[in-house]
């Protein structure tokens, strides 16, 4: 018989653990319930807990879209004069947040335990970054949680919708140099090696662009296994270190080198930063928790040592604005008018609009990236693939033409 470990408050409110041995999960639920317990975690099969360490699951993940549901959803239930736990338990069923039910139930079971909400989100930092916690430490604070979520909600909304733009803006591009370079090596793997046996024994002029290509089309039938392998070793280590934040970040800041993407990496930088400025600033977090902050989250994009400076800078006593301009992290632009801000008091407003207006100018950036981006892509395939196509006619016209 399986044993199921629990976890369950006392009529008195205290917290009591222990070990049953039951044939199923709902039996247990129904001692517990004799005990006059109530529980507050899910009950787990104790042999499943020793073992999962050990087997590799490939489970689903929730969406940053989930968060955002759940995070107006609670809000308006709290608005809607709702208790918290009360909150979570409806939630915790609602198909709406989809693979965050889960997750809920654990937040909930950890309130009900005694820890604050912010301290449960805490928890689970892959669903709820340092900024989000905070905002929902301040609001429990001030009584304010709900106008609190609202505000992330919106803003968590805003940054998908530019999200998805930046998604949509780079999905082009990329579907076009994944079809070509799949019809490349259709090519070079079961036509050219038919056309390049004829050619040979025919005896063919072969000009230096068709040979590189029979060379190499020579070599990938050649050693088939090696190349899928290696194509396959350097697809997984792609996706592996893709999740690595520290990874992210150095092909960011090579990337940030090259002319074009350079600009639009700088105003998604800037965008970013004062919108989460403005945001966290508008909820009385201070200002050196909200830096704290940000420079985590800016080290996902750029260098962070480059914000570690700027945190210091302001803990030794200098402006905000001061020590963007010193360390050149912004455009001078933006610096101006976050400085403007300081003076007349009115920080968290200003940021808002400069991060209004970086977010349209990286958009219009966007439209233009693409508007070049794939006209190029179809030039360099045409070209690439013409080019092979009129070496391969050329070899074949000297065959007939000796042959005449």
């Amino acid at each position: 018989m399986p044993n199921f470990r629990y976890r369950a408050l006392t009529t008195n409110g205290e917290i009591v653990s222990g070990l049953i041995a039951a044939p199923t999960a709902a039996e247990v639920a129904r001692r517990i319930d004799y005990l006059r317990l109530v529980p507050i975690d899910t009950i787990v099969e104790e042999s499943a807990t020793q073992g999962s360490r050990f087997n590799f699951r490939f489970e689903k993940r929730a969406r940053t879209e989930d968060v955002t549901i759940f995070t107006l959803d609670l809000a308006l239930l709290l608005k809607a004069g709702a208790r918290l736990d009360r909150a979570l338990e409806l939630l915790a069923a609602d198909v709406d947040i989809g693979r965050l039910r889960s997750t809920v139930s654990a937040i909930r079971s950890s309130v009900l335990a005694g820890e604050s909400f912010a301290d449960a989100l805490a928890h689970h930092p892959a669903l709820f970054p340092p900024m989000y916690v905070a905002l929902v430490r301040v609001g429990e604070a001030s009584g304010t949680l709900e106008q609190i979520l609202q505000v992330l909600a919106s803003d968590r909304s805003r940054a998908e919708a530019l999200r998805r733009k930046i998604t949509d803006a780079v999905r082009y591009p990329a579907f076009l140099l994944f079809a070509a370079t799949c019809v490349l090596v259709f090519f070079l793997t079961f036509v050219l090696p038919q056309l390049g046996a004829v050619l040979r024994d025919m005896g063919a002029k072969i000009d230096p662009i068709a040979g590189i290509f029979l060379r190499l089309s020579d070599f990938i039938t050649t050693h088939k296994n090696l190349v899928g392998s290696t194509a396959i070793v350097m697809l997984a280590s792609a996706l592996f270190f893709a999740r690595q934040q520290k990874f992210r970040a150095a092909v960011i800041i090579r990337l940030a080198r090259l002319p074009v993407l350079r600009s639009i990496l700088a105003l998604h930088q800037t965008a970013l930063f004062c919108r989460n400025l403005a945001v966290l600033l508008t909820a009385a977090v201070p200002l050196t928790t909200t830096l704290r902050i940000l420079t985590n989250m800016m080290a996902a994009v750029g260098d962070s040592a480059v914000w570690t400076r700027v945190v210091e800078r302001v803990r030794q006593g200098n402006k905000l604005s001061e020590a963007l301009e010193e360390t050149g992290t912004l455009p001078p632009l933006a610096v101006r008018l976050l400085r403007l801000g300081e003076e007349a008091g009115q920080l968290p407003l200003l940021a808002g609009r400069v991060a209004e207006f970086y977010e349209s100018k990286l958009q219009r950036s966007l439209d233009r990236a693409v508007g070049l981006v794939g006209p190029l892509a179809v030039i360099g395939i045409s070209t690439i693939v013409g080019g092979l196509i009129v070496s391969v006619m050329t070899a074949l016209l000297s065959v007939s033409q000796s042959i005449g």
